[in-house]
């Protein structure tokens, strides 16, 4: 085991949605999982930096990035995705990461969802579809895709739960034609409430979501969906995360937790399904 106790707990804190993937995880693969996890939370750490420390940070990330390609990478995470290498494995899955964290490091603001879109799928849609390739060493275009959807869909969840913080911190992941067309203006945001007709609309965009992932997962053919199973245990968690925002409203005014019993039932509940 390269990751020690302490970056376990960076990549994977206990009772997180990421550990409960990681349980989920067949144990061959679990080192890896871990540092994927480790990578995403290294960028996000990055991103989240003072502005002259997130830029040398990334400079170096690149550079390690560079570096594992070649085979003498350095930091622990890295060097567990060398160990773990296989010919078909492409380490350049791991760059679009490095133009999101660029993104969020520049408080980059997206004016259609289709922009938005590509910010999800290049971000952690990148990783899962890395992630994907070392589950299975026969990885199918399919997989592939749909690891990048799985992905791309935990992320998008991630903002809508975060997206008061996310403001607080000068960060806005919403289509703005769309916030022009219900007349919704940046410093509105910012207020201790937000108005009415927002936050329907911020549910029905949960509720497409939602919808979005359950036709996602029923497309999935039951030995894909078994090779994705760590993937799908995650994507479940946060679909229940969407379900608390749109039944509660407040929900959207705080960093929305799962209840630990809840994350339990959804995670074994989700592993047993798709269970091999």
């Amino acid at each position: 085991m390269i990751l020690d106790t302490s970056l376990l707990k960076r990549a994977i804190p206990e009772g997180s949605m990421r550990y409960f993937a990681w349980q989920y995880t067949p144990k061959p693969h679990r080192e890896v999982i871990a540092a994927l996890f480790l990578i995403e939370t290294e960028l996000r750490d990055t991103a989240n930096a003072p502005h002259d420390v997130a830029h040398i940070r990334l400079q170096w990330w690149r550079e390690e990035i560079d570096r594992l390609a070649k085979g003498n990478a350095q930091h622990p995470a890295a060097v567990v995705l060398q160990e773990h290498k296989r010919g078909d494995i492409d380490f350049t899955l791991l760059e679009p990461l490095l133009l999101t964290t660029a993104q969020d490091i520049a408080h980059s603001t997206y004016e259609t969802d289709t922009e938005l879109n590509r910010y999800f799928k290049e971000d952690l849609g990148s990783l899962m579809k890395l992630a994907a390739c070392y589950l299975n060493p026969n990885v199918t275009l399919t997989l592939l895709d749909a690891a990048e959807q799985f992905g791309s869909f935990i992320r998008q969840t991630e903002t809508l739960r975060d997206l008061r913080d996310d403001i607080h911190h000068g960060r806005l992941y919403l289509p703005l034609a769309t916030l022009n067309e219900l007349n919704i203006e940046y410093e509105m945001l910012q207020d201790k409430n937000w108005p009415g007709h927002f936050i329907t609309w911020l549910q029905a965009r949960c509720q497409q979501c939602i919808q979005q992932h359950i036709q996602l997962t029923t497309a999935l053919l039951a030995n894909e969906a078994s090779v994705l199973r760590p993937i799908l245990v995650i994507a479940a968690l946060h679909e229940k995360v969407l379900q608390e925002l749109c039944a509660r409203p407040n929900n959207f005014y705080k960093r929305l937790e799962l209840g630990v019993f809840t994350k339990l039932w959804t995670a074994w509940n989700t592993a047993r399904r798709f269970n091999s």
